[in-house]
């Protein structure tokens, strides 16, 4: 066939419907060839063709225009059920900080325990950073002394009771149980998902660099990280950082 030919050199409409002008290169078709032919002709039998410009049609909007909204409703028409609790996002971090704790609570981080029930060889499934339990989510995030550490390093620093936890949501939460106004809850929530950020970049350290865990330098480098990322990105520009030290943000 002439792969170069246009739709209109093939295709013609009569009174009797679509008309279609083959240039076949073999004269005789064999029989799957002519059984393709078949099943292509019975697919665009209903075709109405038109003279107009091409153009993408969503068969989901009366008006054939895509937008999110007509997915939205299909979607919420459907039977499917809802989580209990939506994760929370927050703006004053990138979404790669919040990705860690989105993924972290779904247990889907690359953990040597997740990589094991995958089938990834691993040598060793114990945390890298305590070498005494076998490194899952809530191992690394909630449950290592390391990680602990860090949390109560946290809740010192932002004046927040101690921090009992006993699962990545109740983390994830600490905001909401906190007093304070608005701007400090959503700081609070910042910080959490930062710290998330930080544990995970310090177990890489340990796995791929060797580093020794320093909860304190963490500390440092979560007060420093979370400053730039909160001043810049919230409409507290006037926030310094002898006020971030002693998170006197927001009442």
């Amino acid at each position: 066939m002439v792969k170069e030919c246009m739709v209109y050199d093939r295709v013609t409409v009569d009174n009797s419907g679509i008309v279609f002008n083959w240039a076949w290169a073999r004269p005789v078709l064999g029989l799957e060839e002519s059984n393709q032919v078949q099943q292509l002709i019975g697919l665009i039998d209903s075709l109405v063709p038109t003279s107009g410009k091409d153009r993408w049609c969503s068969k989901y909007d009366p008006n054939g225009i895509f937008s999110v909204a007509s997915i939205k409703r299909i979607l919420s028409a459907a039977n499917r059920i809802s989580p209990e609790r939506a994760f929370e996002w927050n703006n004053w971090v990138p979404k790669k900080v919040g990705i860690v704790a989105w993924r972290a609570e779904m247990e889907r981080m690359p953990t040597k325990n997740a990589l094991a029930i995958r089938n990834i060889p691993v040598l060793d499934q114990m945390c890298v950073l305590c070498g005494e339990y076998v490194e899952t989510c809530d191992h690394i995030f909630v449950l290592c002394h390391h990680a602990q550490t860090a949390w109560q390093n946290i809740a010192a620093w932002c004046k927040l009771p101690p921090v009992v936890a006993f699962g990545i949501n109740d983390l994830l939460t600490l905001h909401e149980v906190s007093s304070g106004s608005r701007k400090k809850k959503k700081a609070i929530h910042a910080v959490v998902l930062v710290t998330f950020w930080s544990i995970w970049k310090m177990r890489n350290d340990a796995v791929f660099r060797q580093r020794i865990p320093n909860a304190m330098k963490m500390l440092d480098e979560i007060k420093s990280m979370a400053y730039l990322w909160v001043k810049n990105r919230s409409k507290e520009a006037t926030l310094t950082w002898e006020e971030w030290s002693r998170f006197s943000f927001g009442g």
